[in-house]
């Protein structure tokens, strides 16, 4: 049904009513691993994100950008030095301020499309659970304090270590041009499939409370919400790089990877399904998947890539249904035993 000036679409009807706006629901995994195979419907998911302006092209333009413009030298990087460890921590911090801001600033303060295509009605809250008292303060302070500085320590630490040739390289995409293109898919399964086990372990309830509450005091998020992370929960999510330590990798995937987690936490919690310039869909923003995580908790711990939640029994797919199930899980995680 149509809206008024609040959606472009409202909630279908016969949906959802939890939500201002959902996409079509159920919503569906990615179809790789589905049985019978779908070789056709699976190449059109891999592809597809290739194909428009979306958030891996973000992260790869962002990565071109750093690795062919701002990139200190490798001969440089063998000693650790101010230098170079500044530059590529001004670029890491750099980016996160630069698009953290950019989507605050038009979603929120400007309200550049008002409520068309936001999940939650709700808006950030002041409130004393968190720092500051003020979300958006809180956001910004954890994602910058803990988020960006983990983000920092682990790439200045994979760069030291490859600059001195103790990790495995790919000097050139004509050195091996088909794993160079490959290794791009490789990283959105790694991200999601590391992903989804760590946020597994920051679930165990003692861990929950002590370091995972901190992120999830955001019920309703916003770009900032991301990254707002405990320090100990940014070292294991940001342990992710782990991968190019093992395995042969060129500077453009380690900042794509890293601005994959970094600039893609930003945009999967800007609380909006997509952004629109002129009323045009112009880049997907928000994760619905996600977004369904921060309210019902115990659901959806991993992405859209690998089925890992309809596999172990915490998919929520945004149905009514789904919800009951999920509320009656949590009930049995958490009975007195």
């Amino acid at each position: 049904m149509k809206s008024s000036e609040t959606n472009i679409e409202q909630v279908p009807a016969g949906q959802s009513k939890a939500w201002n706006f959902h996409p079509k629901l159920p919503i569906d995994m990615s179809p790789i691993f589905d049985l019978p195979p779908k070789p056709k419907a699976s190449l059109k998911w891999l592809l597809g994100t290739w194909l428009k302006f979306s958030p891996p092209v973000n992260h790869l333009i962002f990565a071109l950008i750093t690795v062919y413009f701002f990139m200190p030298s490798p001969e440089g990087m063998q000693h650790f030095s101010a230098d170079w460890m500044l530059k590529i921590t001004a670029i890491l911090f750099g980016s996160i301020i630069l698009l953290g801001t950019a989507l605050h600033l038009y979603l929120y303060v400007l309200a550049g499309q008002k409520m068309r295509l936001k999940f939650d009605v709700r808006p950030m809250e002041r409130s004393s659970r968190f720092t500051f008292g003020h979300q958006v303060w809180d956001n910004v302070f954890w994602s910058l304090a803990s988020g960006a500085v983990s983000l920092t320590l682990w790439t200045i630490l994979y760069f030291y270590l490859a600059s001195n040739g103790w990790t495995p390289a790919l000097d050139t995409f004509g050195s091996s041009p088909v794993w160079f293109i490959l290794f791009f898919f490789v990283l959105r399964f790694w991200q999601s499939f590391h992903f989804y086990w760590i946020h597994r372990l920051v679930h165990i309830p003692w861990l929950f409370k002590t370091v995972h509450h901190l992120h999830h005091r955001n019920v309703n998020v916003g770009p900032w919400s991301g990254l707002a992370m405990h320090p100990v929960e940014s070292f294991f999510y940001f342990s992710s790089i782990l991968i190019h330590f093992v395995l042969p990798t060129h500077p453009l995937h380690v900042f794509f990877h890293m601005f994959s987690l970094s600039l893609g936490a930003l945009i999967s919690h800007a609380g909006f399904d997509k952004l629109l310039i002129r009323d045009k869909e112009t880049l997907n923003a928000g994760s619905f998947h996600h977004q369904l995580h921060h309210r019902y908790f115990e659901c959806n711990y991993g992405s859209e890539e690998i089925p890992l939640d309809r596999w172990f029994g915490s998919f929520h797919d945004g149905t009514e249904d789904a919800t009951l199930r999920i509320r009656a899980r949590k009930k049995l995680l958490f009975a007195p035993k």
